[in-house]
């Protein structure tokens, strides 16, 4: 298989196409802190400019995970969190505490009891920890933030659907 092949040849020509006859929802093109493509992306081609094309990190493993219409992308988020936080040294502190934190976020959006105001901390986590250069000693911050950002931004209705609003009480006599 060369360099370059199309996500969709190497799933229908080589891996017998998506299971079942389900529709192709996402994929990780290689190890989770690459970031996720897109519904659209299908036809991404798996070469070292795929970062630069599909606002993913870059092709990592080269080794796909592929996601069909039935996968819950939070809980996808969620596990990868999980991972994270469980791998992390716990010598720096945004690695330490920002994973953490970002798998409690996620957990209370996967279970429901989550307002719009945490996924915009999500968010905020996932763009801000570990992007300072000189404040971690690894790049696992970096690539927790990846992957969450990169699944939340390019499946962020999924994430809406599981919040509630935040909402602002009105004032007395208001209408």
């Amino acid at each position: 298989m060369d360099l370059g092949i199309g996500l969709r040849k190497l799933v229908e020509d080589y891996c017998g196409g998506m299971r079942g006859g389900k529709k192709f929802k996402g994929a990780i093109a290689g190890g989770v802190s690459m970031g996720a493509l897109g519904p659209d992306q299908f036809d991404a081609e798996m070469d070292f400019d795929i970062g630069r094309k599909y606002q993913v990190m870059g092709l990592g493993t080269a080794c796909p995970t592929i996601f069909d219409e039935d996968t819950d992308m939070v809980a996808v988020a969620r596990n990868i969190a999980r991972f994270f936080a469980n791998e992390s040294c716990g010598q720096c502190t945004p690695c330490r505490e920002g994973t953490s934190w970002v798998y409690k976020l996620l957990v209370r959006i996967e279970q429901g009891n989550a307002t719009s105001k945490d996924l915009d901390l999500l968010l905020e986590l996932a763009g801000s920890m570990g992007i300072m250069s000189g404040t971690t000693i690894c790049g696992l911050a970096d690539g927790n933030n990846w992957a969450i950002r990169t699944i939340v931004n390019k499946f962020r209705d999924e994430f809406e659907a599981r919040v509630r609003p935040s909402l602002v009480p009105l004032g007395i006599g208001a209408t």
